[in-house]
Protein backbone atom coordinates (compact mmCIF):
# COMPACT_ATOMS: atom_id res chain seq x y z
CA UNK A 1 0.00 0.00 0.00
CA UNK A 2 1.25 3.57 -0.46
CA UNK A 3 -1.35 6.10 1.24
CA UNK A 4 -2.88 6.58 -2.51
CA UNK A 5 -2.80 3.10 -4.49
CA UNK A 6 -2.83 -0.28 -3.87
CA UNK A 7 -1.35 -2.72 -6.95
CA UNK A 8 -4.94 -3.30 -8.28
CA UNK A 9 -4.76 0.37 -8.44
CA UNK A 10 -1.60 0.75 -9.97
CA UNK A 11 -2.79 -1.95 -12.61
CA UNK A 12 -5.22 -0.20 -14.11
CA UNK A 13 -3.12 3.13 -14.31
CA UNK A 14 -0.58 0.89 -16.17
CA UNK A 15 -3.17 -0.53 -18.39
CA UNK A 16 -4.86 2.63 -19.24
CA UNK A 17 -1.50 4.04 -20.37
CA UNK A 18 -0.62 1.42 -22.40
CA UNK A 19 -4.12 2.00 -23.90
CA UNK A 20 -3.70 5.37 -24.19
CA UNK A 21 -0.73 5.52 -26.74
CA UNK A 22 -2.18 1.65 -28.61
CA UNK A 23 -5.27 3.29 -29.57
CA UNK A 24 -4.21 6.73 -30.30
CA UNK A 25 -1.55 4.80 -32.80
CA UNK A 26 -4.88 2.49 -33.85
CA UNK A 27 -6.95 5.46 -34.68
CA UNK A 28 -4.39 7.59 -36.54
CA UNK A 29 -3.45 4.18 -38.70
CA UNK A 30 -7.42 3.35 -39.32
CA UNK A 31 -8.88 4.53 -42.64
CA UNK A 32 -12.02 6.36 -41.18
CA UNK A 33 -13.83 6.95 -37.79
CA UNK A 34 -16.57 4.82 -38.73
CA UNK A 35 -13.92 1.54 -39.05
CA UNK A 36 -12.28 2.64 -35.92
CA UNK A 37 -15.40 2.72 -33.99
CA UNK A 38 -16.84 -0.49 -35.40
CA UNK A 39 -13.27 -2.36 -34.66
CA UNK A 40 -13.53 -1.13 -30.75
CA UNK A 41 -17.10 -2.35 -30.61
CA UNK A 42 -16.17 -5.72 -31.91
CA UNK A 43 -13.28 -5.56 -29.43
CA UNK A 44 -15.37 -4.77 -26.20
CA UNK A 45 -18.63 -5.79 -26.25
CA UNK A 46 -18.35 -9.82 -27.39
CA UNK A 47 -16.48 -10.86 -24.66
CA UNK A 48 -18.33 -8.93 -22.50
CA UNK A 49 -21.41 -10.05 -23.28
CA UNK A 50 -19.78 -13.56 -22.85
CA UNK A 51 -18.32 -12.62 -19.78
CA UNK A 52 -21.88 -11.33 -18.38
CA UNK A 53 -23.82 -14.22 -19.25
CA UNK A 54 -20.95 -16.82 -17.68
CA UNK A 55 -21.86 -14.67 -14.25
CA UNK A 56 -25.53 -14.52 -14.81
CA UNK A 57 -25.73 -18.22 -15.92
CA UNK A 58 -23.40 -19.61 -14.61
CA UNK A 59 -21.44 -18.18 -11.47
CA UNK A 60 -24.89 -17.17 -10.25
CA UNK A 61 -26.48 -19.85 -10.81
CA UNK A 62 -24.24 -22.02 -8.86
CA UNK A 63 -23.20 -19.60 -5.90
CA UNK A 64 -26.94 -18.14 -4.89
CA UNK A 65 -28.29 -18.80 -2.01
CA UNK A 66 -31.63 -18.15 -3.66
CA UNK A 67 -34.16 -20.73 -4.85
CA UNK A 68 -33.09 -20.89 -8.26
CA UNK A 69 -36.60 -19.76 -9.46
CA UNK A 70 -36.10 -16.83 -7.07
CA UNK A 71 -32.79 -16.01 -8.56
CA UNK A 72 -33.80 -16.08 -11.84
CA UNK A 73 -36.60 -14.42 -12.09
CA UNK A 74 -35.37 -11.72 -9.05
CA UNK A 75 -35.62 -7.88 -11.25
CA UNK A 76 -31.61 -7.68 -9.97
CA UNK A 77 -30.43 -10.58 -12.13
CA UNK A 78 -32.16 -9.06 -15.06
CA UNK A 79 -30.68 -5.56 -14.16
CA UNK A 80 -27.14 -7.14 -14.31
CA UNK A 81 -27.06 -8.09 -17.53
CA UNK A 82 -27.02 -4.32 -18.57
CA UNK A 83 -23.37 -4.67 -18.11
CA UNK A 84 -22.85 -6.10 -21.73
CA UNK A 85 -24.00 -2.40 -22.16
CA UNK A 86 -21.32 -0.82 -20.23
CA UNK A 87 -24.04 -0.06 -17.13
CA UNK A 88 -22.01 -1.33 -14.59
CA UNK A 89 -23.54 -3.52 -12.02
CA UNK A 90 -21.88 -5.73 -9.70
CA UNK A 91 -24.76 -7.99 -7.61
CA UNK A 92 -26.75 -11.16 -8.75
CA UNK A 93 -29.42 -12.31 -6.02
CA UNK A 94 -27.51 -14.25 -3.02
CA UNK A 95 -24.57 -14.32 -4.85
CA UNK A 96 -21.22 -13.73 -2.57
CA UNK A 97 -22.74 -11.98 0.39
CA UNK A 98 -20.24 -14.17 2.70
CA UNK A 99 -17.20 -13.29 0.49
CA UNK A 100 -14.54 -10.67 2.03
CA UNK A 101 -15.88 -8.63 -1.02
CA UNK A 102 -19.29 -9.21 -0.38
CA UNK A 103 -21.78 -9.29 -3.08
CA UNK A 104 -19.96 -7.71 -5.66
CA UNK A 105 -19.75 -10.40 -9.14
CA UNK A 106 -17.11 -8.74 -10.99
CA UNK A 107 -15.33 -6.18 -9.84
CA UNK A 108 -12.99 -5.34 -13.25
CA UNK A 109 -16.04 -4.37 -14.68
CA UNK A 110 -16.16 -0.24 -13.12
CA UNK A 111 -13.10 0.56 -16.11
CA UNK A 112 -14.92 -0.42 -19.17
CA UNK A 113 -16.85 2.53 -19.55
CA UNK A 114 -14.51 4.65 -18.47
CA UNK A 115 -12.40 2.83 -21.17
CA UNK A 116 -15.12 3.60 -23.68
CA UNK A 117 -15.08 6.98 -22.74
CA UNK A 118 -11.63 7.54 -23.37
CA UNK A 119 -12.28 6.00 -26.75
CA UNK A 120 -15.25 8.56 -27.57
CA UNK A 121 -12.10 11.35 -26.75
CA UNK A 122 -9.67 10.35 -29.13
CA UNK A 123 -12.76 10.57 -31.80
CA UNK A 124 -13.75 13.44 -30.93
CA UNK A 125 -9.81 14.96 -31.04
CA UNK A 126 -9.91 13.24 -34.13
CA UNK A 127 -12.51 14.61 -35.97
CA UNK A 128 -11.47 18.32 -34.18
CA UNK A 129 -8.17 17.93 -36.01
CA UNK A 130 -6.67 17.64 -32.58
CA UNK A 131 -5.43 14.43 -31.91
CA UNK A 132 -1.71 16.13 -32.40
CA UNK A 133 1.15 17.35 -30.44
CA UNK A 134 0.44 20.60 -29.88
CA UNK A 135 -3.38 19.90 -28.40
CA UNK A 136 -2.48 16.22 -26.41
CA UNK A 137 -0.07 17.70 -24.24
CA UNK A 138 -1.96 20.51 -23.28
CA UNK A 139 -5.16 18.06 -22.37
CA UNK A 140 -2.59 15.65 -21.00
CA UNK A 141 -1.68 19.13 -18.11
CA UNK A 142 -5.34 19.98 -17.77
CA UNK A 143 -5.95 16.78 -16.65
CA UNK A 144 -3.23 17.37 -14.53
CA UNK A 145 -4.34 20.03 -12.95
CA UNK A 146 -7.65 18.95 -12.20
CA UNK A 147 -6.41 15.71 -10.83
CA UNK A 148 -4.00 17.12 -8.75
CA UNK A 149 -5.20 20.93 -7.84
CA UNK A 150 -9.06 21.32 -8.77
CA UNK A 151 -10.45 18.40 -6.74
CA UNK A 152 -8.37 18.43 -3.59
CA UNK A 153 -9.10 22.89 -3.60
CA UNK A 154 -13.20 20.98 -4.00
CA UNK A 155 -12.85 18.30 -1.32
CA UNK A 156 -15.49 16.61 -3.65
CA UNK A 157 -15.92 13.07 -2.61
CA UNK A 158 -17.28 12.65 -6.26
CA UNK A 159 -15.46 8.90 -6.88
CA UNK A 160 -16.64 8.99 -10.45
CA UNK A 161 -14.91 12.53 -11.11
CA UNK A 162 -11.80 11.35 -9.44
CA UNK A 163 -11.58 8.77 -11.28
CA UNK A 164 -12.22 10.12 -14.33
CA UNK A 165 -9.25 12.69 -14.03
CA UNK A 166 -7.22 10.22 -12.26
CA UNK A 167 -7.65 7.20 -15.61
CA UNK A 168 -7.50 10.12 -18.48
CA UNK A 169 -4.36 11.32 -17.32
CA UNK A 170 -3.01 7.87 -17.50
CA UNK A 171 -4.92 7.64 -21.18
CA UNK A 172 -3.67 10.80 -22.20
CA UNK A 173 -0.50 10.51 -21.49
CA UNK A 174 0.04 7.21 -23.14
CA UNK A 175 -1.54 9.56 -26.39
CA UNK A 176 1.23 12.07 -25.86
CA UNK A 177 3.89 9.16 -26.05
CA UNK A 178 2.35 8.06 -28.74
CA UNK A 179 2.61 11.13 -30.46
CA UNK A 180 6.46 11.59 -29.54
CA UNK A 181 7.40 8.17 -29.43
CA UNK A 182 9.76 9.32 -32.94
CA UNK A 183 11.19 11.96 -30.22
CA UNK A 184 11.71 9.86 -27.34
CA UNK A 185 14.80 8.14 -26.22
CA UNK A 186 13.16 5.11 -24.77
CA UNK A 187 15.64 3.54 -22.28
CA UNK A 188 15.75 0.90 -19.39
CA UNK A 189 17.94 2.64 -17.72
CA UNK A 190 15.72 5.97 -17.60
CA UNK A 191 12.48 3.72 -16.92
CA UNK A 192 14.40 1.89 -13.53
CA UNK A 193 16.10 5.53 -12.54
CA UNK A 194 12.36 6.80 -12.87
CA UNK A 195 11.21 3.67 -10.54
CA UNK A 196 13.82 4.01 -7.95
CA UNK A 197 12.64 7.74 -7.73
CA UNK A 198 9.20 6.12 -7.03
CA UNK A 199 9.93 4.06 -4.81
CA UNK A 200 12.19 6.48 -2.91
CA UNK A 201 9.42 8.93 -2.62
CA UNK A 202 7.13 6.18 -1.37
CA UNK A 203 4.48 6.86 1.24
CA UNK A 204 4.88 10.52 0.95
CA UNK A 205 2.97 13.27 0.15
CA UNK A 206 4.40 13.91 -3.64
CA UNK A 207 4.54 10.06 -4.10
CA UNK A 208 1.35 10.43 -6.40
CA UNK A 209 2.64 13.34 -8.23
CA UNK A 210 5.98 11.37 -9.28
CA UNK A 211 4.09 7.95 -10.11
CA UNK A 212 1.68 9.49 -12.23
CA UNK A 213 3.98 11.50 -14.81
CA UNK A 214 6.69 8.60 -14.33
CA UNK A 215 4.48 5.31 -14.72
CA UNK A 216 3.55 5.77 -17.98
CA UNK A 217 7.17 5.94 -19.49
CA UNK A 218 7.93 2.74 -17.47
CA UNK A 219 5.21 0.58 -18.05
CA UNK A 220 5.73 1.58 -21.96
CA UNK A 221 9.33 1.36 -21.84
CA UNK A 222 9.35 -2.50 -20.87
CA UNK A 223 6.55 -2.99 -22.94
CA UNK A 224 7.99 -2.31 -26.06
CA UNK A 225 11.23 -4.54 -24.81
CA UNK A 226 12.16 -7.34 -27.00
CA UNK A 227 11.57 -10.15 -24.77
CA UNK A 228 11.75 -13.28 -27.10
CA UNK A 229 9.54 -16.00 -24.43
CA UNK A 230 6.48 -12.91 -24.27
CA UNK A 231 6.65 -11.90 -27.52
CA UNK A 232 6.09 -16.23 -28.67
CA UNK A 233 2.93 -16.50 -26.11
CA UNK A 234 1.14 -13.85 -28.51
CA UNK A 235 1.28 -16.23 -31.25
CA UNK A 236 -1.49 -18.65 -29.32
CA UNK A 237 -3.90 -15.46 -28.91
CA UNK A 238 -4.72 -11.93 -27.14
CA UNK A 239 -5.91 -13.39 -23.81
CA UNK A 240 -5.28 -10.49 -22.20
CA UNK A 241 -9.18 -9.05 -22.48
CA UNK A 242 -10.20 -12.25 -21.12
CA UNK A 243 -8.12 -12.16 -18.28
CA UNK A 244 -9.59 -9.23 -16.63
CA UNK A 245 -13.13 -9.84 -17.50
CA UNK A 246 -13.46 -13.19 -16.04
CA UNK A 247 -10.59 -13.29 -13.42
CA UNK A 248 -12.70 -11.46 -10.87
CA UNK A 249 -15.79 -13.81 -10.73
CA UNK A 250 -13.54 -17.24 -10.70
CA UNK A 251 -11.42 -15.75 -8.10
CA UNK A 252 -14.67 -15.02 -6.08
CA UNK A 253 -16.18 -18.50 -7.09
CA UNK A 254 -13.09 -20.22 -5.37
CA UNK A 255 -12.99 -17.78 -2.46
CA UNK A 256 -16.46 -19.18 -1.94
CA UNK A 257 -15.58 -22.93 -2.30
CA UNK A 258 -12.69 -23.03 -0.50
CA UNK A 259 -12.70 -20.21 2.21
CA UNK A 260 -11.04 -17.17 2.98
CA UNK A 261 -8.37 -18.77 4.74
CA UNK A 262 -7.21 -20.71 1.70
CA UNK A 263 -3.02 -20.57 0.62
CA UNK A 264 -3.23 -17.35 -1.24
CA UNK A 265 -0.56 -18.13 -3.75
CA UNK A 266 -2.29 -21.91 -4.76
CA UNK A 267 -5.69 -19.50 -5.21
CA UNK A 268 -3.73 -17.37 -7.36
CA UNK A 269 -2.12 -19.78 -9.29
CA UNK A 270 -5.53 -21.83 -9.24
CA UNK A 271 -7.77 -19.02 -10.21
CA UNK A 272 -4.68 -17.90 -13.50
CA UNK A 273 -5.12 -21.75 -14.28
CA UNK A 274 -9.05 -21.88 -14.87
CA UNK A 275 -9.46 -17.83 -15.94
CA UNK A 276 -6.68 -18.31 -18.77
CA UNK A 277 -8.45 -21.25 -19.81
CA UNK A 278 -11.90 -19.28 -20.35
CA UNK A 279 -9.98 -16.60 -21.89
CA UNK A 280 -8.34 -19.13 -24.38
CA UNK A 281 -12.14 -20.25 -24.89
CA UNK A 282 -13.09 -16.53 -25.27
CA UNK A 283 -10.36 -15.93 -27.68
CA UNK A 284 -10.64 -18.44 -30.07
CA UNK A 285 -14.62 -18.70 -30.25
CA UNK A 286 -15.90 -14.98 -29.28
CA UNK A 287 -13.32 -12.38 -30.05
CA UNK A 288 -11.06 -13.27 -32.42
CA UNK A 289 -14.03 -14.14 -34.68
CA UNK A 290 -15.61 -11.20 -33.86
CA UNK A 291 -12.73 -8.88 -34.85
CA UNK A 292 -13.04 -10.86 -38.25
CA UNK A 293 -16.20 -9.26 -38.97
CA UNK A 294 -14.54 -5.59 -39.11
CA UNK A 295 -13.45 -6.32 -42.79
CA UNK A 296 -17.13 -7.14 -43.54
CA UNK A 297 -18.57 -4.11 -41.99
CA UNK A 298 -16.36 -1.67 -42.76
CA UNK A 299 -15.57 -0.04 -46.37
CA UNK A 300 -13.50 2.94 -47.35
CA UNK A 301 -17.20 4.54 -48.64
CA UNK A 302 -18.46 4.91 -44.91
CA UNK A 303 -16.79 7.92 -43.54
CA UNK A 304 -13.98 9.81 -45.55
CA UNK A 305 -10.19 9.37 -44.52
CA UNK A 306 -9.05 11.26 -41.53
CA UNK A 307 -5.49 9.88 -41.13
CA UNK A 308 -3.30 13.09 -40.42
CA UNK A 309 0.33 14.09 -39.05
CA UNK A 310 0.79 14.24 -35.87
Amino acid sequence: MTGHSDLADIGVDIFFAISGFLITGSYLRTSSRAHFIIKRALRIFPGLLLATLFSVLLVGVVATTLPLNEYVFNSVTATYLLNALLLTHYLLPGVFADNPYANIVNGSLWTLPFEALMYSGIVILGMLKLLKRYAVVPLFLLLAIGHFILLPALETESHTLSKLFRLGLDFFSGSALYLYKDRIIWSWRIALGLFLVSLVTLGHDTWFIIHALSLPYIALCFAQAKTPYLCKAGKYGDFSYGLYIFGFPIQQLLVLWLGADFNLAALIMLSFIITLSLAFLSWHFIEAPAMKLKTRWTTPSLVSPHIQKV
